[in-house]
């Protein structure tokens, strides 16, 4: 009997909390897994590995505007690069009255997303992926750790 047809082929998740935060050198990122091993995650159904490492450098991005919210997604490949694909950035005001969302970025092929960071700018700030320190005056960050893309953009 064929056992290939089973439904249960392929699959890119993180099977493993990652920790993010803002790195050692705060223009990228630490992974900090709390099992302190680092984090597996799998591609197309193979899975990997990559150790918990700091102030792994972001990839660069246009800036995002004064007074703005966005996501960015946290991806590894089957190497364990890390990459990081920006938003669509919103004005926070939109977003604070509930008249705008935040959705989640599309991971590029072949890589797992492991978590995201979300940075909100105040009036006169700007953020440039890669340059800006995630910890600068006038940004506000947040991350999330991720199983898979959320489903459901985020609302507030």
């Amino acid at each position: 009997m064929d056992n290939l047809d089973n439904g249960t082929r392929g699959g890119t998740l993180c099977l493993a909390k990652a920790g993010l935060a803002v790195g050692t050198t705060p223009t990228g990122l630490d992974i900090a897994a709390p099992n302190g091993a680092g984090v597996d995650f799998a591609i197309n159904g193979i899975a990997y590995h990559k150790g918990d490492a700091a102030s792994i450098a972001i990839t660069a991005a246009t800036a995002q505007a004064t007074l703005t919210t966005c996501l960015y997604l946290v991806c590894l490949d089957s190497s364990g690069t890390l990459s990081t694909v920006k938003g669509t950035e919103v004005l926070t005001a939109d977003l604070t009255a509930k008249t705008a969302v935040l959705r989640w970025p599309v991971p590029v092929v072949d890589t797992c997303p492991i978590g995201a960071f979300r940075v909100l700018t105040a009036s006169t700030y700007t953020f440039t992926a890669g340059t800006t320190a995630l910890d600068a005056t006038g940004i506000t960050d947040t991350y999330y750790d991720l199983f898979a893309v959320p489903a459901s953009p985020l609302t507030a």
